[in-house]
């Protein structure tokens, strides 16, 4: 199923960050958990046909800030200490599930070397953990310039790895 992304983010975006900010989310906050909303819509496989687009999307933001309210929970009774690491599970991957990443990421590295450098860099500073309003002030751009540019390499990323699976 797709969706006009750039469409659905400026009818919604706004009314989207409101709902956010009044969840107690700073503008900041809001403004990441929208665009993050509308990344989860372009790259969702629904498991079946989304009637009404506007709940899904406000439905899927109010998922998002509960997640990150309960990671900013968590985050303090997280216990470090060496102790604790040792009781973990040792979730590493099986030699056929390394193999596949291998292949993947060489074919992904491949499609990002196809995209213009600016979106690059904004695609990888949003990897660093920038927000759309620290990779604007630092690139010279706007937000919602950067959210553009991460939804372009987004897009191209999602069809070279569909390409692969087909």
């Amino acid at each position: 199923m797709a969706f006009d992304i750039q469409d659905l983010f400026r009818r919604h975006s706004e009314e989207l960050r409101r709902f956010l900010r009044r969840r107690g989310a700073t503008a900041e906050t809001a403004a990441d958990l929208t665009q993050e909303t509308f990344l989860r819509l372009l790259t969702a496989t629904p498991v079946a046909p989304i009637d009404n687009v506007q709940a899904y999307i406000f439905r899927t933001a109010n998922n998002l800030s509960i997640d990150l309210a309960r990671r900013q929970r968590l985050m303090p009774l997280v216990d470090s200490s060496d102790d604790v690491l040792k009781h973990i599970v040792d979730e590493s991957p099986s030699a056929e599930r390394v193999l596949l990443s291998r292949q993947e990421l060489v074919l992904l590295q491949a499609a990002l070397n196809q995209i213009p450098e600016r979106a690059r860099e904004v695609f990888l500073a949003r990897l660093e953990g920038d927000t759309f309003a620290q990779i604007g002030r630092t690139m010279g751009i706007s937000p919602q310039s950067a959210f553009s540019q991460m939804l372009k390499v987004m897009m191209h990323l999602k069809l070279a790895l569909d390409r692969t699976h087909e």
